[in-house]
């Protein structure tokens, strides 16, 4: 922990792209003491994810102007596994949103200020911030000494340690909160649920209790609850983009693609730039027919190994939703778009494979895993389950195949930030079953 006298050697990031919060931040900083090489301003979040990792204790300055989601990409980032009270942090916003201070909330940041920020309140905001970090309070304290038992790999005593403050203070949110979390850390669920019920009880609820309620829930399977908790806490706090995205992929995984579109759209409407909620989209466009409008959102968004990656994705979804069609004609349309990726096109043949062996055309899977093998002879999982199926290969035989392959052993190759927006005409969802002689012979061979 870092005392007054040892201010001058105290780090700092800001993360903006509007130069005058930048400036008047960090002139803010060096007049309360800290030094100009010790000042880091950045224009990219990876240079502040680097910031954190480098750093074991410094002060974070961001604005909610750079990007939403990449803002909170950083205060995820912020909590890592071993950091309980991780970098304080100053976040800056220009639109005056309770949303934007829930935000905040959930992530336990240290001040914030939004709309109209003069001068006058940064370096206020600023001075309180500097104050923080040198005096320790008691909340600090108590959570330090958990931080610092698992920065030295003693979790069992770090645990210990946030049960006895839960058992003297269970009314305490912030304590109850990082004991549940310690608990799905260990997947102990039932433990974790236990002490969320409780806080539940409160008059008023943070959105964090039931964001962890949910998983509890999803982990037994409980998806209608999951989903009504997760409800729940983004209406206290609407701007939560994990929590968004979490239940976006759910509703995929539950098969109501309508619902996973209107969940990622929420996330659009306020961080337009978001990977993950564009990909998310275009998945839930997949699964339902909707080819060329997936394609219309991911053209010029998705490189090769991404585009892959979301076919697959949707593909597998449908499959794993007994919608066999649907799926191989997916893959189909991923080997077209990527029929000169070698590498790329052997990762979706192996997962077709492993769809057809999963709806008991187990000849089909062997060809689909022959051409894979064929398109990369180094992939060995490929060689493996040619093996298998050779010595078993009479539909709805068992058979021990290796996992569905995620495509990233192939991500060399996606290098490329621009698809070709391609029409395809005539598709239906899959009503008619794929002709896979007829998939296969049009590959060609490449590399």
């Amino acid at each position: 922990m870092v005392d007054g006298k040892d201010l001058v050697e105290a780090m700092a990031v800001i993360l903006t792209r509007r130069p005058e919060i930048r400036d008047v931040v960090r002139q803010s900083l060096k007049n309360k003491g800290l030094k100009s090489e010790n000042i880091f301003p950045v224009m990219d979040e990876k240079e502040c994810l680097k910031f954190l990792t480098e750093h074991d204790y410094g002060l974070v300055i961001l604005d909610w102007e750079f990007a939403p989601d990449k803002v909170q990409a950083v205060l995820i980032a912020n909590r890592k596994e071993h950091r309980l009270e991780s970098h304080l942090v100053f976040l800056i916003a220009a639109h005056d949103e309770d949303a934007i201070v829930s935000v905040a909330q959930e992530f336990y940041v240290n001040f914030v200020a939004v709309g109209e920020v003069t001068t006058d309140t940064i370096r206020e905001q600023v001075k309180g911030l500097v104050k923080e970090f040198q005096n320790t309070g008691p909340m600090r304290k108590m959570l330090l000494a958990v931080d610092s038992c698992r920065k030295n790999g003693d979790h069992a005593n770090a645990l210990e340690m946030l049960e006895k403050l839960y058992a003297k203070q269970p009314e305490n949110e912030r304590i109850g909160i990082e004991l549940a979390e310690a608990y799905i850390h260990e997947e102990r669920w039932k433990l974790a649920e236990d002490v969320l019920r409780a806080l539940m009880t409160a008059e008023e609820v943070a959105p964090r209790v039931k964001h962890l309620f949910a998983r509890c829930r999803l982990k037994q399977g409980d998806y209608n609850t999951a989903i009504a908790s997760l409800k729940g806490a983004q209406i206290l706090s609407p701007y939560n983009v994990e929590r968004l995205l979490e239940m976006g992929n759910l509703f995929l995984k539950l098969d109501r693609a309508e619902e996973a579109e209107s969940t990622f759209d929420e996330i659009l409407e306020f961080a337009p730039n978001s990977k993950p909620a564009t990909f998310g989209k275009s998945a839930s466009k997949l699964l339902m027919g909707e080819v060329n409008e997936a394609l219309a959102i991911l053209n010029g968004v998705a490189n090769p190994r991404e585009l892959s990656a979301i076919f697959n994705t949707a593909a597998i979804l449908a499959i794993k939703q007994q919608r066999f069609d649907a799926g191989f004609a997916l893959y189909q349309k991923a080997l077209q778009l990527l029929s000169k990726k070698p590498k790329l096109v052997s990762r979706i043949l192996y997962n077709m494979g492993i769809g057809f062996v999963k709806w008991g055309k187990n000849d089909k899977g062997l060809k689909c895993f022959e051409k894979a093998a064929e398109q990369d002879p180094t992939f060995q999982d490929a060689g493996h389950n040619i093996k298998i199926l050779k010595a078993a290969p009479q539909a709805g035989s068992g058979v021990s195949l290796k996992e569905t392959t995620d495509l990233s052993e192939s991500a060399s190759e996606g290098n490329e930030h621009e698809i070709p927006l391609m029409e395809i005409s005539g598709f239906d969802g899959g009503e008619e079953e794929v002709e896979l002689d007829d998939v296969l012979s049009n590959i060609s061979k490449v590399g």
